[in-house]
């Protein structure tokens, strides 16, 4: 058989990439398949090349069962094959296709959304991390835990109340540290004055009414005891409205009362005029915040005119309860689920006296036998008369 020379002078041979590969992938043009085919008539050797070449196409991609019944992956079943190709030209370019081959499988199989956000530590994978490590208990968790409750299954005590108060919105707990139980929706500052006043069983004077003249309290003490011409609401207290009603006692042989309000620098503010009755309503609104007085003058039948109170006794004085507080109290008023003991304090705190008293009182009928209640009422009496 007659052998065809290369160029070199030696015998030739089917280059794989040229001849071989196009004509197994049906790819080859009519004067490459001429070639090759006459070219196998004669050279046995790529002839079997040739054969084997159609032969590894033919198998499935697939894995294939050894005989021991394990599955294994195909690329490693062939390699042994691939090692016995007569050309090592184009045995390695085979082996060289089936790499890359099981390169991009082995690409296309995997999750590469997850290696990406892995890699570039996107938000989906912190979450997915730190979700992760919070389901992981932290060294020493079960430790700690183990610890702090000992004997597995067993109920913690309930601590015992150091005051409990029925409400009109249901019990007040004052635990052994001196904090309320429950009453979340209270502002911190309303929250620590009724835990004190709740722990020290007082109420001082009003932080509203300090700086106001000595023996202020005295005077409407004095007043509501005796039968003399003299003012009596409101008196060395703050008020809600912004209108408030005058009222006095009553005077004998008289034609009429005036009412004269003043500022805080004496300035004449409002003036009832000549009136018959022993109360009256102003009919415009007092600024809010401001602290006033006012003097109730009688005109007597024999055409005296009597003041009261005048010096020495101090002025009768009243303030206008502020804005911010006006809308403070409105939403304590929503949430507090009518708490005597909150109200009272609340009252208390920003001078309306009065209304602190008869909050305390309802608070008292609902614990007629705590000491507690009675303690907090007796200081409020007291406080309004320093």
């Amino acid at each position: 058989m007659s052998e065809h020379l290369s160029q070199s002078g030696g015998p030739f041979h089917l280059d794989y990439e040229q001849h071989l590969e196009p004509y197994v992938d049906g790819k080859a043009n009519d004067i490459d398949r001429e070639i090759v085919d006459s070219h196998i008539a004669l050279c046995s050797q790529c002839a079997d090349e040739l054969r084997d070449l159609f032969a590894f196409k033919e198998q499935p991609v697939a894995a294939i069962k050894s005989d021991a019944g394990v599955t294994s992956p195909w690329w490693k079943q062939w390699l042994p094959r691939l090692s016995s190709l007569s050309n090592p030209a184009l045995a390695t370019a085979v082996i060289t296709a089936v790499f890359i081959l099981a390169a991009v499988l082995l690409w296309t199989t995997y999750p590469t959304s997850r290696v990406e956000q892995v890699e570039t530590g996107s938000p989906e994978s912190d979450k997915q991390r730190q979700a992760a490590e919070k389901e992981q208990p932290s060294p020493g968790a079960t430790e700690h835990a183990a610890q702090k409750n000992p004997e597995e299954g067993r109920a913690t005590p309930r601590e015992e109340p150091l005051i409990a108060l029925n409400d009109a919105s249901g019990q007040v707990i004052l635990n052994q540290r001196g904090q309320l139980e429950g009453f979340q929706e209270l502002p911190p500052d309303l929250r620590e004055s009724v835990e004190r006043a709740l722990a020290t069983r007082r109420l001082q004077a009003s932080p509203a009414l300090r700086g106001w003249p000595t023996g202020a309290g005295n005077l409407r003490s004095e007043f509501e005891k005796q039968s003399t011409f003299a003012p009596l609401d409101p008196m060395d207290v703050v008020i809600e409205t912004d209108r408030p009603t005058f009222r006095w006692r009553p005077f004998e042989n008289v034609r009429n009362y005036t009412v004269t309000i003043y500022d805080a620098k004496l300035r004449q503010v409002g003036s009832s005029g000549p009136v018959t009755d022993t109360e009256w309503t102003i009919p415009n609104s007092l600024e809010r915040g401001i602290t006033y007085s006012w003097q109730i003058s009688a005109a007597l039948k024999d055409g005296k005119t009597v003041v009261s109170p005048k010096p020495p006794l101090p002025e009768a004085r009243f303030r206008i309860l502020d804005q911010h507080a006006v809308a403070a109290l409105a939403k304590l008023r929503a949430s507090a689920e009518s708490s005597h003991l909150a109200m009272g304090v609340f009252y208390w705190k920003h001078g309306l006296i009065e209304e602190s008293e008869r909050e305390f009182h309802a608070l008292a009928k609902a614990n007629p036998n705590s000491t507690v209640v009675a303690e907090l009422l007796v200081s409020l009496r007291s406080s309004r008369r320093r």
